[in-house]
């Protein structure tokens, strides 16, 4: 079982499973007459059958963790809508196994229960995510997305009581997460390109085969993105010599990133850009600071090469601004008008998580495209209560002690709230999960930090000093 856990503790078995996620993602048609591509259902329960053998076998859950990230990453349906999710048996099946492991693992190893530095936050915005029902006429579709707070409560308070984690196991499922997603907006792109080959090569750039990737619209990719971006920095200050390819490998999600035409996926991508290059300008030695210049050296080559491709994305991205905000914004200022009234007329608890599809029948409308709007609208001031106690937990556990880790998830985080003005990132399904996941292992990891500052600079314990 050592050398099991041993291989379960290392970068390689999160490869695997997200190489497994990335192979099953890739399947993306229908396979009549299954309403979802059989071939992407497998993938997905071979993943919930290892999580379940692991719950059965191994006392630490740490080694699910990149399964449960993998969940949120793995469905491939364009399509898809809340009523399709909940139509279909298979949901409910992948639910009971989900929620069957950790009860088998809590008789097996009865593990003691940790209330958890981010409890309060987690059960306030539980509470309100239910307590629009009471006040509202009950609908039965209503009820599953209300119960979805007290399942993200329940995995936070079942991992923080059963985890006991290292931080650079974080960082690894943060970096080959970037990988992932980057790889998945690549196909999206290659897929679109291979379908129009009567265009020109800058035009088969940016057409795409759709705006959805299944478990996310090309949005969404690019603040998770954007989220997991910093974390090559940590590979990259803990072996400055060995891992400076990491380097190149960041190109490809900036690239992407740009391709993929998000404006709000660009915006929130450039704060995580901008601050990781920021931190490494303060806080990196002289060998990080002539990486980063060859960085941006082969950026700067690249878009020199292609700069055809450079101008028709300024040109669609200032077009695109046109005469109307509204059109602007793809309709999310009526959307935040609509999200405006129904807290006009349900403010202290909100209107419900399906009042914007009720006011809009017919339509894929579910959130309100901003994390504040969804807020008020969903969950009335209650929720906005939650949110600022959530919001200040968070900052007091990272800020309290900053070390480089602390820093780069923070960089991070914070362009993945400041995409969330624009859009809902808070309370979308796979955010929520990877905010879990990293705050329980982070909470319950042997130790805080692998770094210290020397000369206000980061250096790894018990290395050699790179100041020069």
């Amino acid at each position: 079982m050592k050398h099991i856990e041993r291989f379960l503790n290392s970068g390689v078995y999160i490869a695997i499973i997200f190489a497994l996620t990335l192979i099953s993602w890739s399947f993306y048609q229908e396979t009549p007459p299954h309403a979802f591509n059989i071939y992407n259902i497998s993938g997905f329960f071979i993943l919930i059958s290892l999580m379940f053998i692991i719950l059965i076998l191994f006392k630490n859950t740490l080694y699910i963790t990149p399964i449960l990230m993998s969940f949120v990453f793995i469905l491939n349906k364009s399509d898809m809508t809340f009523e399709t999710a909940v139509s279909f048996a298979w949901i409910y099946i992948a639910l009971g196994l989900i929620f069957l492991g950790p009860i088998i693992h809590f008789i097996r190893f009865k593990p003691t229960f940790k209330k958890g530095y981010f409890t309060l936050g987690f059960l306030l915005i539980a509470f309100a995510y239910v307590l629009s029902l009471f006040f509202l006429p009950f609908d039965i579709e209503s009820l599953p997305i209300s119960l979805v707070g007290f399942a993200y409560l329940g995995f936070y308070l079942f991992l923080t009581s059963t985890v006991k984690g290292h931080i650079s196991y974080i960082f690894k499922i943060m970096v080959l997460a970037n990988i992932l997603l980057t790889l998945q907006v690549g196909i999206y792109l290659y897929r679109g390109f291979m379908l129009y080959p009567e265009l020109e090569f800058v035009d088969r750039l940016f057409v795409g085969w759709g705006r959805n990737l299944g478990w996310a619209n090309i949005n969404d990719m690019c603040f998770y993105i954007a989220l997991t971006f910093p974390s090559y920095i940590y590979f990259i200050y803990k072996k400055p010599f060995k891992n400076m390819y990491l380097w190149f490998i960041m190109v490809v999600p900036v690239i992407v990133v740009i391709l993929s035409e998000s404006r709000g996926g660009i915006i929130g991508f450039a704060f995580s850009f901008l601050g990781v290059m920021i931190f490494n300008l303060v806080k990196g030695h002289r060998i990080q600071l002539i990486q980063m210049l060859a960085f941006f050296l082969l950026i700067f080559i690249i878009f020199f090469i292609y700069q055809e491709a450079l101008f028709k994305w300024w040109d669609t991205f200032v077009q695109s601004f046109g005469q109307d905000l509204n059109e602007f914004s793809s309709g999310r200022l009526d959307i935040y008008r609509q999200g405006y009234e129904v807290f006009k007329a349900h403010p202290i608890f909100g209107g419900g998580w399906l009042s914007l599809q009720q006011l809009n029948p017919d339509t894929r409308l579910f959130m309100y495209h901003s994390t504040i709007v969804q807020t008020f609208a969903a969950m009335g001031l209650f929720g906005f209560i939650a949110l600022c106690v959530h919001y200040i937990q968070v900052a007091s556990f990272f800020f309290r002690s900053i070390t480089l880790e602390k820093s780069l998830f923070m960089i991070g985080y914070l362009a993945s709230q400041i995409h969330g003005i624009i859009d809902n990132v808070q309370y979308v399904v796979a955010y929520s999960v990877i905010l879990i996941i990293i705050f329980s292992i982070w909470e319950n990891s042997n130790t805080q930090t692998e770094f210290d500052i020397i000369q206000g600079r980061y250096q790894l314990v018990d290395k050699p000093s790179l100041i020069k």
